[in-house]
Formats: C-alpha cells, sequence, structure tokens
C-alpha cells in the first residue's frame, strides 16, 4: 500500500519529538502537522502503545484527537484490504494497518477479535463505552457497511430477528 504521507520525508525522530513535547515555556504552541515516526527501532526507547477496545467504543474519534494533538500518525492491526478499513484511511488515518516503529500507538479491537498483524505493545489505553451504546452503533456499522451512516429506526421492528441475533 503507497503512502504518500510517510514518502515524503516529513517524519520525527522520537527523541527529538520526545523533548519538543516536555519542552516548557508559556507560548502556546500550533497544533503540529502530521507525521510517522522515522522508524529506526535501535537506541530509542519509544514504547509501543495499544489503544484497545471494543468495537464502536469510540477509538477512531479518540485516534483522530490524539493525531491532531500529537501531530503523530497512529497505527493500527487491521486489514487494509477492507472496505471498511479502507474508508477509515481515506478519512485521514494514514497509519491504517502498520504496527512497527513509524507509529506510536495501534488501534485494536483485540480480544474481541482478531487483527490482521500480532504486535507487541509496552503500555496500553483501554477505552470504554457503554455496552448499549457500543453494540447499537456496531449494528448500524455492519448493516450500514459505512462507519458514519445509520439504520432507519424501523429497521429494529422490521427485522426483528436479526437485531435478536445480533444482540445475542
Amino acid at each position: 500500500m503507497e503512502r504518500p504521507l510517510f514518502q515524503s520525508g516529513k517524519n520525527w525522530d522520537f527523541q527529538a519529538l520526545k523533548n519538543d513535547l516536555l519542552e516548557t515555556g508559556d507560548e502556546v504552541k500550533e497544533l503540529p502537522s502530521l507525521a510517522f515516526l522515522d522508524g529506526l527501532e535501535a537506541g530509542t526507547d519509544q514504547d509501543a502503545v495499544v489503544l484497545t477496545s471494543y468495537p464502536r467504543s469510540g477509538n477512531t474519534l479518540l485516534r483522530g484527537y490524539l493525531e491532531k494533538i500529537t501531530g503523530l500518525v497512529s497505527g493500527s492491526d487491521c486489514d487494509i484490504s477492507k472496505k471498511l478499513n479502507v474508508a477509515l484511511m481515506n478519512m485521514g488515518l494514514a497509519g491504517e494497518g502498520l504496527v512497527d516503529k513509524r507509529v506510536w500507538m495501534i488501534k485494536t479491537h483485540y480480544p474481541e477479535r482478531y487483527g490482521k498483524t500480532k504486535f507487541g505493545a509496552e503500555r496500553a489505553i483501554l477505552l470504554v463505552r457503554s455496552p448499549l451504546d457500543c453494540i447499537t452503533s456496531l449494528y448500524n456499522m455492519v448493516c450500514s457497511g459505512s462507519h458514519d451512516l445509520s439504520v432507519h429506526d424501523e429497521t429494529y421492528t422490521k427485522f426483528p430477528n436479526h437485531w435478536a441475533e445480533f444482540v445475542q
């Protein structure tokens, strides 16, 4: 998969980024432009961070916020050939399918489902949302085939067996 943002050469050295983030001062900084880490593993104290949640818990929203705040691309253990994952990449999540040192945080839904690529992590962020909201949101995603569309309310009464099987 071609990744123009990574190949453009605007990648952060981890130690330089760490120093920049820890720098103190009274001035308000602009949000950084989005970049990958340089991907070098030797001689760095860069820990892999896993962002794990049940599907539809707000993982994409949180990833987007964290990318904007830090300027760092996040990755995921997803299969980049799948339609919904390509849609996330097209929406701006340039690190979809990456689990290496080019990304600082890796999204997964493990153990609810296995990702395409196994990886290790030293730190974790656990995102939790009400199961009632997650299940309804996941049902809408499965039925609509989209991250941002919902089925009509009548769908629940028109196809009660489908909804009942989904929630069991």
